[in-house]
Order: C-alpha cells, then sequence, then structure tokens
C-alpha cells in the first residue's frame, strides 16, 4: 500500500462546532477554515454516547468503542465498589494509531491529547506533552523528560487553563482563553519546525471551555440571552477565534504541502437550558437510599429545605460572589462542604439498587457479585430492574414544559461491545441534548430532579466538524457518515500502514479521490491492538487535584 501523504497534521478544536464555525469563516473572519471548507472535504463527525471528551478521544486514538478501550468518562465508580476513580491513560484496553506509527519507525508527536497522562514512551524520537489531567506543573507530563526543558527555552507551555475569571468576568475570561492558546500555539510551532514527526496532533481545549460558559451570548434562543451583553462582547468573541484560526493557519503552513491536513472535533456544542439529577430522579424512584443514622437524617431534612450546593451558588451570584462559584459548585464532594452537604457518605448501599456516576446519565445497577455490598441478583432480577429503569426514564417529563427529557435509553450492551463491557454503565440516559444536562456524580448538588441551568449554559451535541486538506483530497467534498472512530483508520491508511482488524471505525474512502483509491485499496493487517490497562496512575491526594481541576472545568459535577 502506496502512502498518500508523507505526513499527517491533526489539529483538535475541542467542542469545534459548524454552526459557530461555517458562518463566520462565510464572512471571512476565519480564512484558514473557509480554506479547507473550499479547497478539502468537510462534514460532521458523530462522537460516542456518551458526547464526554474522556471516551471520544480514546475512541479517536484507538478507532474503537468504549467496549473496547474501557474509558466511558471522565470519572467512574471503581470495579467492585462506589468510590470515584479518574480515568487515564493508564486504563486504556487498546493501543493507539500512533503506536501503529511509531512501530513502523516514524515519528509521532502528541501535544494536549486529552487522556494521555501519564505520557508514554514512543519510539523513533517521538514525544509528548500531555494535558490538564496531570496533578501538578511538576508532575511528569512530558516523554521524553527534557521536552519540559525544550518547552521552556522555545516561550513556555502553559499546562492548565487559568480559572480566575471565570465566573462573571467576561471580557478578562475571553482574554485569558486568548492568551493560553497564543503561548500554546507558539510552542506548538516551534515543535512542528524543529522536531522530527510524520505524525503531530495537537487539540485546542479553550472552545469547549469558552463555550459551556458563554454560549448564551451566541444564542439568542437561549432562556438566559442577553442582547446587551452579547452586543458588546461579540466582536471579542470571534476575535478570539480569529485567532483560533490563525493559529491554525501557520499550523499548517509549518506542516507543507506534502502533509494531509484533519482539523476536528470531539463533539458538537450547542444550547442546554435544564439540569436533569439522575441520583434524585434515583432516590424518588426508590432505587437509592440514605443511611437512617442521625447525622444523614440531618443532612437529608436540610437538603429537602434547599440547602443545596446549587442554592448556595445562586446566593453568591446574588452577592456578586461567583468567583467562589467553583468551591461550592454543583456538590463539590471533598472536606468540609461533604461533611455539610448530603453526599454519596450518606448513601446506604445495602438498600440501594442503582446509582448514577458520571456527566452523561450513565447509570450503575449495584448488582450482587459485581459490588461490594450489591443486592440485585443477576438475570432476571437484574434484566427487571433495568427495564424498569428505561420506562421510567423514557417516561420522564420535564414538570414545568412538558417536554420529554430522556431522548433514548440504552442498555450497555446496545451502543458498546467488547472486553471491556463490564466496565461500562449498565444504562445510559441519553438526553435530548439541546435542552437537557443530566448530573450524576457522586454528591447531590440540588434538591430538584429537573431545574434550570446554573453557571454553564452551553454543552456537549452529536455531532462535531471534519475538515481534511492535502494530497489526494477530493476538492469540496461533503463527507456524511463519518464518525470519530473512522479517524484512525484513515490516518494509517493515508500513511500507507496497514490497518488492524479489531479497529470499529472505517476508512472514509470518499475523502481521496477515486482514482487513487481505485489503484490504492485500504489494506488490513493481522495484528490487534489490545492491550491491558495498566492500573491507576494516582496517589489520592494526586487524584483529588485532578477531581477538583475537572469540577472547576464542568466535567465533574
Amino acid at each position: 500500500m502506496l502512502p498518500l501523504a508523507k505526513k499527517v497534521l491533526i489539529i483538535g478544536l475541542d467542542g469545534g462546532t459548524f454552526e459557530l464555525l461555517r458562518p463566520w469563516a462565510e464572512e471571512g473572519r476565519l480564512p484558514a477554515i473557509a480554506r479547507l471548507l473550499r479547497e478539502g472535504a468537510a462534514g460532521p463527525l458523530t462522537t460516542t454516547i456518551p458526547p464526554v471528551s474522556a471516551s471520544a478521544w480514546v475512541s479517536f486514538a484507538t478507532g474503537k468503542n468504549p467496549g473496547q478501550h474501557g474509558v466511558v468518562d471522565f470519572v467512574f465508580p471503581r470495579q467492585g465498589g462506589y468510590e470515584v476513580g479518574v480515568s487515564s491513560r493508564s486504563l486504556w484496553s487498546s493501543r493507539a494509531f500512533w503506536n501503529v506509527i511509531a512501530d513502523a519507525g516514524r515519528p509521532v508527536g502528541l501535544v494536549n491529547v486529552p487522556m494521555t497522562y501519564p505520557p508514554e514512551k514512543l519510539p523513533a524520537g517521538g514525544f509528548v506533552a500531555s494535558t490538564f489531567m496531570a496533578p501538578t506543573g511538576g508532575s511528569p507530563w512530558a516523554e521524553p523528560p527534557t521536552l519540559k526543558e525544550e518547552l521552556q527555552q522555545a516561550g513556555g507551555f502553559p499546562l492548565f487553563l487559568p480559572e480566575g475569571h471565570r465566573s462573571g468576568q467576561v471580557e478578562r475570561f475571553i482574554e485569558d482563553m486568548r492568551d493560553f492558546d497564543s503561548q500554546r500555539a507558539r510552542a506548538v510551532l516551534w515543535l512542528l519546525r524543529h522536531k522530527p514527526w510524520d505524525c503531530f496532533v495537537f487539540v485546542f481545549e479553550t472552545p469547549d471551555t469558552l463555550q459551556h460558559e458563554l454560549w448564551h451570548l451566541l444564542d439568542t434562543a437561549h432562556p438566559r440571552h442577553n442582547a446587551a451583553q452579547a452586543a458588546r462582547h461579540r466582536e471579542q468573541i470571534i476575535a478570539y477565534y480569529a485567532g483560533l484560526d490563525r493559529a491554525l493557519g501557520e499550523m499548517i503552513a509549518a506542516a507543507g504541502e506534502e502533509a494531509l491536513v484533519i482539523v476536528m472535533s470531539d463533539h458538537g456544542f450547542g444550547p442546554f437550558h435544564r439540569f436533569f439529577h439522575v441520583n434524585n430522579w434515583l432516590m424518588a424512584q426508590g432505587l437509592l437510599k440514605l443511611k437512617r443514622r442521625p447525622l444523614s437524617l440531618l443532612k437529608l431534612a436540610l437538603f429537602r429545605l434547599g440547602f443545596t450546593p446549587v442554592n448556595v451558588v445562586r446566593l453568591l451570584g446574588r452577592l456578586r460572589l461567583s468567583g467562589l462559584r467553583s468551591r461550592v459548585k454543583r456538590g463539590r464532594g471533598q472536606g468540609l462542604l461533604k461533611r455539610a452537604f448530603l453526599s454519596f457518605h450518606d448513601v446506604d448501599w445495602s438498600r440501594t439498587q442503582a446509582f448514577a456516576m458520571g456527566n452523561f446519565g450513565q447509570v450503575y445497577i449495584n448488582t450482587q457479585g459485581e459490588r461490594r455490598l450489591g443486592i440485585v441478583a443477576p438475570g432476571e432480577e437484574y434484566e427487571a430492574l433495568r427495564q424498569r429503569l428505561i420506562a421510567a426514564a423514557e417516561a420522564l417529563r420535564d414538570p414545568e414544559t412538558g417536554d420529554r427529557v430522556i431522548q433514548r435509553a440504552y442498555r450497555r450492551e446496545e451502543i458498546f461491545a467488547g472486553a471491556a463491557l463490564s466496565r461500562m454503565p449498565d444504562l445510559l440516559l441519553h438526553t435530548d441534548r439541546s435542552r437537557y444536562v443530566s448530573f450524576g456524580h457522586a454528591d447531590f448538588g440540588s434538591n430538584r430532579i429537573i431545574e434550570p441551568s446554573v453557571g454553564q449554559t452551553g454543552h456537549h451535541m452529536m455531532e462535531g466538524i471534519l475538515l481534511m486538506a492535502g494530497p489526494a483530497v477530493r476538492q469540496g467534498t461533503q463527507l456524511t457518515g463519518a464518525r470519530i472512530v473512522d479517524i484512525a483508520p484513515t490516518v494509517l491508511y493515508a500513511l500507507g500502514l496497514p490497518i488492524p482488524p479489531d479497529l470499529d471505525g472505517r476508512v472514509l474512502t470518499e475523502a481521496f479521490a477515486p482514482q487513487w483509491v481505485a489503484v490504492n485499496p485500504p489494506v488490513y493487517g493481522e495484528q490487534a491492538t489490545t492491550a491491558e490497562a495498566t492500573g491507576e496512575p494516582y496517589a489520592a491526594g494526586d487524584q483529588a487535584a485532578v477531581i477538583e481541576r475537572l469540577r472547576a472545568m464542568g466535567y465533574v459535577a
């Protein structure tokens, strides 16, 4: 199989959506993206269910569904118990497409690709600068370790997003995002120009962060839209995206004309209006029970009276103390607040049949033999409980609007398949993504089941973006049906490498010139990319630091 490109450059725009990018490109505000739309192939890119960055980027890397690679969210209940675990590179049950490339003796560079902490050693001169999942700046987030010093000499590489102006200080917040990207882009350009690479992957993470916070300023139909505020900040927001576009254009130029360029997002983005608190719903269904000890009963009484993190957040907003929001946001589960508010510490697992953990409606059954205090018998009782939950979820209506909350309730085997199936949630309640976001972490952020959003106004949608340009790409092609698992086999095909037989994705041959594909069809190898998860990378204190960062970023409730 002949390569159609000498190099592949992949740029991720976390949360990128054509809803924003295409109109601005057509207005001439985003010339690099406009050129890709005009001269390359483009279309929507369907992400994983659930549409969360943790599972989506691993599916991008492996070409597999979460049932194969084992990662469904940033957090999960630990095997056999109820404690919160944090996902990492150490928990992948699969190798990535870049391992196949590196094994072929071709250098790979990875910069800020989510879920690559701890960084792996890549042969053939490869290098990794991993992500915010590192506990601290002093953690071993670069491989080889000398890469840290190189990045410092190149002008620095900020590892963590600034959070100080996230709540209520729109101008400073946008400036923070722009400055952060500008510094990172300089480092990436230095790497592109000075390090050897045949495949280079870099992800801009700030679009996701900005859109979570400011979607109501971009969407005139959002319940929290403020026309005056939107007009005041419109040009600054567009200037932020123009900065991304400018950096993107410079990176494409640095890659050279012989490179295949892929610009993509891990999921799309759009408005959401209301929260769905899954554990509150399970408690109302009589499936999640609390301890009957005095302290838990007292906390429950206060909870019912409205002593909840969400109401504290609202109070801070009224007192103009919204900068403290992340300290109590949606049931912060550590220290004093865990003792003050109702939390998973108050759950009676010996009487609980089901619980939720994760940002996207993941429900876990407390099954005998699988969890320490499991009470649901496998077999008929387990299936009957799942059917009861599906029926109740799909019948759930918002009492204020009458809208259907759950678009579809899935059994895990309906959307996941593979050796890691047992690590997946037993059910996944897929909400109407344009209106509702479910929260189901190890605390009870509110005493309501459904309520208006607090803080964030935008969230993840199923359709992200895909743009491709370079040698043999068909100009002006409108792609349809592309999935995030298709990127891995497509990259291997472009580099002339055999495609492992166990990938769920397919080569996007329709993006390339038919005459090229006709004489150079995809070739499939015999070596599977399964791997053993190597274990937990975080000590207790380090995991707490990562959870707090995820909470501040909106990934953990």
